[in-house]
């Protein structure tokens, strides 16, 4: 009989010791910290016939509705100069023209602003080569003062480049 009694008592703290757990961490129900939902995204990528780039911004981790959005596209293409913005949106994409192989080159500049007034921005310049019969994308970042000659390629067939857009700090 006093072995029931342990058993059922055990029992019970043990939902209680759940119950709190579940009310108490935030994580255990579904909802990460606003510092990681709003960490942004930039994606580059072509499409099959390789006409275009495609530009990508948005939320990392899932999705998340930012203050403002912009993308700005500055280079030797003068049709595909502009910014492009949105406010209240989840992200924003851009179709930039291009020749493959390049003779020239774009910079993208990419600034977003979150639900908390934090801000993100960062600059990726962007050129197309050929390389063994191939299309490569190629990225710099002038933003990189520790590595200035910090050069990746990606294939335009089945790679995309990826990139976290670092907080550059807080919105009075």
């Amino acid at each position: 009989m006093e072995r029931d009694v342990w058993i059922r008592g055990a029992m019970v703290v043990s939902i209680l010791a759940l119950a709190t757990l579940i009310f108490v961490t935030p994580t255990l129900i579904g909802r990460p910290p606003a510092e990681l939902a709003s960490l942004p995204l930039l994606i580059i990528g072509m499409p099959k016939n390789e006409s275009y780039f495609i530009v990508y911004l948005s939320a990392a981790v899932q999705a998340y509705r930012y203050e403002e959005v912009r993308i700005s596209i500055s280079g030797t293409n003068p049709p595909s100069n502009g910014t492009h913005d949105e406010n209240e949106t989840y992200g924003l994409h851009v179709w930039v023209p291009t020749q493959v192989p390049s003779n020239g080159s774009f910079t993208v500049h990419t600034y977003l602003v979150d639900q908390v007034q934090n801000y993100f921005e960062y600059n990726v310049t962007v050129r197309a080569d050929r390389e063994a019969g191939r299309t490569v994308m190629v990225f710099t970042f002038p933003d990189e003062k520790d590595n200035p000659n910090l050069e990746i390629k990606r294939y335009a067939q089945g790679e995309d480049f990826r990139w976290v857009i670092p907080q550059r700090g807080a919105l009075p």
